[in-house]
């Protein structure tokens, strides 16, 4: 959809685990335009392939939001509205996921006056359970996190009142912050 693609650079920064590992040995990611060798009618054949495949088994991993204008012709992908694309590969999926904040809310591209209409997935995709993971971009282990945590239990994480994963979103930053001692203490920089 419409992003800059920070999601899937960070994602493949990931540590804990490596996204090495997530994508070599834990899931099959069948189709990532932006580190599968594939393209063109490859890539196209490979998305059409999955969603026959694994119907109503298979994780749709969502980086940027639809435009709605214009029936969708602010971004084509693949030949068609990426709007129409998201709602075609949906409809077989088990659920979404909202890679990053243009995803889960609308990010820049929403903001007014939005001659776009671009809109978060979850205002397009209402019958399937949606994973929020804002960000701009996401924390790289959250992402790998949140995969794995789904192929190891089998079942999608418990979600907070926004949608996001209550595993990496229960608690403010500010909460588990090595300077934390320091703020608590009242240490500050009172000059440099």
């Amino acid at each position: 959809g419409l992003e800059c693609t920070c999601c899937s650079e960070s994602f493949i920064r990931s540590a804990y685990p490596l996204a090495k590992d997530v994508v070599l040995s834990m899931i099959s990611l069948d189709y990532d335009d932006t580190i599968m060798a594939a393209a063109g009618y490859q890539a196209e054949a490979i998305l059409k392939e999955t969603k026959e495949k694994h119907k109503g088994k298979y994780i749709l991993a969502v980086e940027g939001n639809p435009p709605l204008n214009e029936g969708g012709m602010f971004c084509i992908d693949g030949g068609r509205p990426f709007v129409e694309k998201l709602k075609w590969m949906a409809e077989g999926a088990l659920a979404v996921i909202a890679w990053g904040t243009c995803a889960s809310s609308g990010c820049v591209q929403a903001a007014t006056p939005n001659p776009t209409e671009a809109t978060p997935i979850d205002k397009v995709i209402r019958d399937k359970p949606i994973i929020k993971v804002p960000g701009c971009p996401p924390i790289a282990e959250v992402m790998t996190g949140v995969v794995t945590f789904i192929t190891t239990f089998g079942k999608l994480p418990e979600l907070d009142h926004q949608g996001r994963p209550k595993m990496f979103y229960s608690q403010r930053i500010h909460d588990k912050c090595y300077r934390r001692a320091h703020f608590d203490a009242g240490q500050f920089v009172e000059e440099w």
